[in-house]
């Protein structure tokens, strides 16, 4: 230790020295600044940011180096080799580019250790390239210690330099700093402490110490200017990243809350257009049975005179019921789907079998089948399903309703099958099919494939939406296979905790005295 300090106070200029110091250190914080920079941002921007991150550490380690050089005092004529300066250089800025790559495009866990290691050994090579090309008139002799020493602490604080800057803490940033700031400074000056010269003959020519002392402070300067640009290409970089990320973050937070303004005002809609429409559909119940009212309270003669008035009465409150009831259908609708959007619903998971489920839709359908001449069959293995009974018959119904209202087909199955990963429902038809370019549109909240103006059948557009929901809600999806004129297959895709175990089913019709209390 005390060589070493001997070697700094009395073979070197201090001021050049310091000079040497802060640039190292200066130099080391950009350096760490940019290369967690580097990690930050994404794999084709980051590869640029990588080699300005070794190119300004092989900037900040030769010039450290250098003007450490011409610092040296070793009382004897001196001169250097510009090829091998040059290629001492070199050997800097590629070995920095090499440690950080591998540093960082390697995935395994010892990857910037390994990089920092080459880092270490790149200072290693370009401080004793450098001192080739010092030449020197006498003759050198080498501390074969610390020379390795010195290529140990490179080594060592290169690697925990860049395990450091990986961290992501905002301490990391300094500490590998600091930790490449010692690698560069050790390295040098207990490479010096092993270097020693004999003289031959001192009566040659020396070289002015003052001219390598301005040289020092140019090559300072231009590093300096350098790095600081390196260090100003970061700083707007970041700076309008982070205006970026801002815009983004606030354009995400006004199209949330306008989406969920949207929702919370459709819900009130609903709720207000409900209510006085309620109202209407009990006045139509009466205008409907005003024939029946009047036929109670009068005689029969009264019966025949009211009975013109009372049939219009019945016709008008049956037309009244009918749109009432289609509005009302769309609000609810509309209702139902800003519940699901505000995270209002909730699923009351219960067994039922899932035959059970299609029989009851191709009931409920039965009286439009047979008005249109439309043939509903059932295709169904055996499944016990664990999921909200309500919601997916409310699933079921919209698809089955759609293949009546738009696919014009003659004949609609409703199929079910187990799958290894849970069990489908199927609703084929042979209709006019969906165009392949329309799969993904269709699943869009407020859209419908024909224009508004050329709409033949009603509706809000949200009911493939709604299924889509209901069927992530529970853990699937729905899905379509379709082509124009080929007909249209819906799945919905349910998965295994949807399915009730046999050993469940078997507890579930267990007689309650002999169930077992876990």
């Amino acid at each position: 230790m005390m060589t070493i300090i001997t070697c700094i106070t009395v073979f070197h200029d201090i001021s050049l020295v310091a000079l040497s110091a802060l640039l190292c250190g200066f130099g080391s914080w950009v350096t760490s600044r940019l290369y967690r920079h580097a990690r930050q941002r994404p794999q084709r921007q980051a590869v640029s940011w990588y080699l300005l991150t070794a190119l300004t550490a092989g900037i900040a380690i030769w010039c450290t180096h250098f003007v450490a050089m011409l610092g040296f005092r070793p009382n004897v004529p001196v001169s250097f080799d510009l090829a091998l300066t040059l290629v001492s250089f070199a050997i800097a800025v590629l070995g920095s580019a090499l440690g950080v790559m591998i540093s960082t495009i390697n995935k395994f866990r010892f990857a910037p250790v390994l990089g920092g290691a080459i880092l270490g050994l790149s200072i290693a090579a370009m401080h004793y390239a450098g001192m080739i090309a010092y030449r020197v008139q006498g003759v050198i002799f080498w501390d074969r210690a610390y020379l390795a020493l010195s290529i140990i602490l490179a080594v060592a604080f290169g690697a925990a330099a860049l395990a450091l800057g990986r961290q992501s803490k905002s301490a990391g940033e300094y500490q590998m700093a600091i930790a490449l700031t010692l690698g560069i400074v050790t390295l040098h000056f207990t490479g010096m402490a092993a270097f020693r010269v004999s003289p031959l003959d001192i009566t040659g020519d020396f070289i002015n110490p003052e001219a390598f002392k301005v040289l020092a402070l140019a090559i300072t300067g231009t590093a300096t200017v350098i790095v600081m640009g390196a260090l100003f290409s970061y700083v707007i970089e970041n700076r309008t990243w982070q205006e970026n990320i801002q815009e983004l973050t606030e354009a995400r937070n006004a199209a949330e809350s306008a989406s969920r303004a949207k929702s919370e005002f459709l819900g009130i809609l609903s709720h207000e257009l409900r209510t006085p429409l309620t109202i209407v559909l009990g006045y139509a119940s009466i205008l409907g049975r005003l024939k029946d009212i009047n036929a109670a309270k009068a005689g029969h003669d009264a019966i025949e005179t009211d009975s013109r008035i009372g049939d219009q009465a019945e016709l008008y409150g049956h037309k009244i019921t009918v749109a009432a009831n289609h509005l009302l259908g769309m609000i609810n609708e509309i209702l139902d789907y800003t519940s699901m959007e505000l995270g209002e619903a909730a699923l009351d998971r219960t067994a039922f079998p899932v035959r059970g489920l299609l029989e009851e839709v191709e009931t409920q359908f039965a009286p439009i089948a047979a008005e249109k001449g439309v043939t509903i069959s059932v295709d169904c293995d055996e499944v016990m399903a664990f999921a909200d009974r309500a919601r997916c018959l409310q699933i079921l119904s919209n698809l089955v309703g759609n293949a009546f209202k738009f696919a014009r087909s003659s004949d609609i199955t409703l199929r079910a099958r187990l799958t290894a990963t849970g069990f489908n429902i199927e609703v084929q038809d042979n209709g006019c099919g969906i165009p392949e370019e329309s799969h993904n549109v269709i699943f869009n909240a407020f859209q419908q494939l024909e224009p508004t103006q050329n709409r033949s059948e009603g509706g809000a557009g949200l009911g493939l939406a709604i299924c889509k929901t209901l069927a992530i809600a529970h853990g699937g999806e729905v899905t379509v296979q379709s082509a124009a004129g080929a007909g249209t297959t819906f799945t919905v895709a349910m998965p295994t905790s949807a399915i009730q175990s046999a050993q469940e089913t078997a507890a579930a019709h267990r007689p309650a005295s002999l169930r077992l209390v876990s």
